[in-house]
């Protein structure tokens, strides 16, 4: 699998953004063990960056690890998809009901600037830049939202598909670009219930398309279902 070296800072996250692709593009299969010694060749890292890389995708359920044994992507299923996509349809639109009324006028600059980013992004293609301001604007939403155990569940959501997703749905930058200036004007509004219901919709069509990528990829119903024998 060809990965680009990895230079910047945290270089522990940086790596587990790349293996987090990996994972979704069906590089690195669910149920297979993660070829360690290559990644860090690869990027041309020790192991030590690779291992932190690998606790921090641990935490986020996409990998298995074992003392002495290594590490395994997780028997990820359309399950996992759904759950994630599930909880985070609630937690992220009610974060953004709760917030919306709340943002400051500085909130609503900062939401603006990344539409703008969002529209430079998709017009060059650019993907790297389309997931970054994309998080950006959606941080923006809800930033103000006063249930900090409630914002926090949100941001240990986001970790996993949705940043992603531009990068293997088809028409995934279009469709959110429309999505997203509807919620901007509910956000000028200082509308949060309209805001939740949009950010509901666009979660959910997200969803949707995701599904699909990962069914096409074979990933199953359920785990059961998943070739391969990870302690072999």
């Amino acid at each position: 699998m060809a990965f680009s070296k990895i230079v910047d800072a945290p270089l522990s996250e940086r790596l587990a953004h790349h293996i987090r692709q990996a994972i979704f593009t069906g590089q690195l299969p669910a149920g297979s063990k993660i070829p360690q010694d290559e990644l860090a060749e690869e990027f041309g890292v020790s192991r030590m960056p690779i291992r932190e890389a690998l606790a921090i995708l641990n935490h986020e359920g996409l990998v298995t690890q074992e003392p002495r044994r290594g590490a395994w992507v997780a028997p990820l299923t359309l399950a996992t998809v759904d759950e994630s996509y599930a909880m985070r349809a609630w937690a992220e639109s009610e974060a953004v009901r709760r917030s919306v009324p709340r943002l400051t006028a500085e909130d609503l600059k900062r939401a603006q600037a990344a539409i703008l980013r969002l529209e430079a992004a998709e017009s060059t293609q650019d993907r790297e830049t389309f997931v970054e301001a994309n998080g950006e604007f959606h941080l923006a939403l809800r930033s103000r939202c006063p249930w900090p155990k409630l914002a926090q569940w949100v941001n240990v959501l986001w970790n996993g598909f949705p940043p992603l997703t531009p990068h293997f749905v088809a028409n995934q930058m279009a469709n959110d670009r429309r999505e997203h200036e509807a919620l901007m004007e509910a956000a000028l509004a200082r509308d949060g219930e309209s805001a939740a219901r949009l950010m509901a919709l666009h979660i959910n069509r997200s969803w949707q398309s995701a599904r699909a990528h990962f069914q096409a990829l074979g990933w199953r119903d359920t785990e059961e279902n998943i070739p391969g024998d990870r302690h072999a």
